[in-house]
C-alpha cells in the first residue's frame, strides 16, 4: 500500500482532531453557568394565573415547568399549568414577536408599519 503526502495530512489532523475534542468538551463543561430557578405566574387567557417555574441559564430561559411540590392528594390538589402555559417560553423567543411600537403608515389591511421610540 503507498502512501502519500495529502492521505498522510488527512489522517493525522482527523486523528489529531479526535485527540483535543475530549479537553474542550470538558473545558466547556466547567465554564457553564448554574441554572436560576424563579417562580412566575402563567398569563395565559384561562384566567387561573397558575404557578410556573421558569428554568434560566445566562439570562436565557432554558425551560418551564410547573408546580409539582407539595401532596397531590383526593382532597389538596396541586396548581399545574397547562400546555399553553409551559409552553409560554415560545412566545418570548418567537421570530414574530414586536420588540419596538410600530406605527401604521400605509392604509388599514396593507401591512405598512415604520419603528417609532416608546415616547
Amino acid at each position: 500500500m503507498q502512501q502519500n503526502r495529502r492521505d498522510f495530512l488527512k489522517w493525522s489532523s482527523l486523528f489529531g482532531g479526535l485527540a483535543l475534542t475530549p479537553v474542550q468538551l470538558s473545558s466547556n463543561l466547567l465554564k457553564t453557568s448554574p441554572m436560576i430557578i424563579k417562580w412566575a405566574g402563567c398569563n395565559v387567557n384561562c384566567g387561573t394565573k397558575y404557578p410556573i417555574k421558569v428554568h434560566t441559564q445566562d439570562g436565557i430561559i432554558k425551560y418551564v415547568s410547573t408546580d409539582n411540590e407539595g401532596k397531590d392528594e383526593f382532597d389538596t390538589r396541586q396548581a399545574r399549568a397547562c400546555v399553553r402555559g409551559r409552553s409560554s417560553r415560545y412566545k418570548v423567543y418567537n421570530a414574530n414577536r414586536l420588540k419596538r411600537p410600530l406605527k401604521r403608515v400605509g392604509k388599514r389591511g396593507e401591512g405598512k408599519f415604520m419603528p417609532i421610540s416608546w415616547e
